[in-house]
């Protein structure tokens, strides 16, 4: 619910800047004429342009720990997907899949992925961690963690840190050959 109360309280805050930002521009055009105010819209159009590549909503992990060169491309056997949902709120799911191949009866872990559908208005998730560790034969605990950052216009107010523990049953389905 406060994620919905934030959303609808930034959503306001950007109509009423993009309101000022008219009224800004026709003072500019007025006294300082057409190239101020064009530089001005450039330079509020800048603001927004982000260009790195971190910012992605869905990361992948790999369980292996291996190197840079994932695991999976080396893998000989069937590979499967688990999909768990680790929270459901109002308006956002969060959500961890876990591939995992199965080669002489033995589960081996390969990658996960966890990510954030829905709607986030003013919020951004940035997962950190995945940890799987082995209860029994096709039984894991896992643990992910992450930050939930709090944005006003896309200025970070505040960051959330967001754990999820869990126990999760690897079975062989959804299969893919390779």
């Amino acid at each position: 619910m406060l994620e919905l109360i934030w959303g609808i309280f930034n959503f306001a805050v950007l109509i009423y800047f993009v309101i000022i930002c008219f009224k800004a521009v026709n003072v500019i055009r007025e006294n300082l004429g057409g190239t101020a105010t064009l530089i001005l819209v450039l330079g509020l159009i800048s603001f927004k342009i982000n260009l790195k590549d971190e910012d992605k909503k869905t990361k992948t992990f790999d369980l292996q720990n291996v190197s840079q060169k994932t695991e999976p491309e080396n893998f000989k056997g069937n590979t499967f997907f688990n999909d768990i949902k680790l929270e459901h709120t109002l308006l956002t799911d969060f959500h961890m899949l876990i591939r995992y191949g199965a080669d002489n009866n033995e589960i081996k872990l390969l990658t996960a992925f966890v990510n954030r559908t829905g709607i986030e208005m003013g919020t951004e998730w940035k997962p950190s961690s995945v940890f799987l560790n082995k209860i029994n034969y096709n039984l894991y605990e896992y643990h992910v963690s992450g930050s939930i950052d709090w944005k006003m216009l896309g200025i970070r107010i505040y960051t959330q840190s967001k754990e999820f523990d869990g126990k999760i049953e690897l079975k062989k389905q959804n299969t893919i050959n390779q």
